[in-house]
């Protein structure tokens, strides 16, 4: 097996209300993005790890790369307008002969190689797969002047992360489809479906948080000092 990665870390992280993109920000000393991508880099079946930055900070986050981590098979894509822009610009990147395709946030720094090894693994045997965690709070609908119109059953509700993890060849047809299309998506598991393809859930992390803002850093560093939250 081959597998391929792209860190989607092309977004400007506007609510971190920080001049350094969220991506450069340090978590315990360390960038968000470099603990983002090292989960990649140790696996033993990666062919090939593309990162996907703005397309004016390509000299700096290679400059980052060559102080925190060595990787010969990295490369650095300029992004796009939007996420799927910048992560179809990073399928273009990747080798014809990957097998599998694992998509990531980069504000996503805490993800863990056993969550990484279950997501591929079930990649392999069901073709796409997401790691979800449930809701504890109740969801409401709400309309355009801020009434609720419905109450979904949270039974059924899962809050989605990344990586998500998928065959190469049904990534590669989702993003294809998309740019004919001009279909838009939130993340890359919804593009797979409007194929009419599944996707498999996996059980993911409650410290896989998002870093959106200052406190979820806050909250990563507690994370990683093994503190009781």
């Amino acid at each position: 097996m081959k597998l391929g990665a792209i860190i989607a870390a092309a977004g400007s992280g506007l609510r971190m209300k920080n001049s350094i993109r969220k991506q450069y920000l340090l978590l315990e000393e360390v960038p968000v993005l470099i603990r983002s991508v090292r989960l990649f880099i140790n696996h033993p079946a990666m062919v090939k790890l593309v990162v996907v930055v703005p397309p004016a900070d390509l000299e700096e986050a290679g400059t980052l790369f060559q102080q925190y981590c060595s990787f010969e098979r990295l490369e650095l894509v300029g992004g796009g307008e939007t996420r799927q822009e910048s992560v179809h610009k990073g399928l273009q990147a990747m080798p014809r002969d990957c097998d599998i395709i694992c998509v990531h946030d980069a504000a996503r720094p805490l993800a863990t190689g056993a969550l990484l090894k279950r997501l591929v693994t079930a990649a392999l045997e069901y073709g796409a797969v997401v790691p979800v965690i449930g809701l504890s709070d109740t969801v409401k609908i709400v309309g355009e002047d801020e009434m609720i119109v419905g109450t979904p059953p949270r039974g059924n509700l899962r809050l989605v992360q990344t990586p998500q993890v998928f065959r190469a060849d049904l990534i590669r047809q989702a993003y294809a489809e998309a740019a004919i299309s001009g279909a838009q998506a939130t993340d890359d598991a919804s593009l797979v479906e409007l194929l009419g393809k599944p996707v498999k859930t996996v059980e993911g992390e409650a410290a896989n948080l998002k870093i959106t803002s200052p406190s979820d850093l806050v909250l990563a560093s507690w994370y990683l000092k093994g503190a009781s939250i």
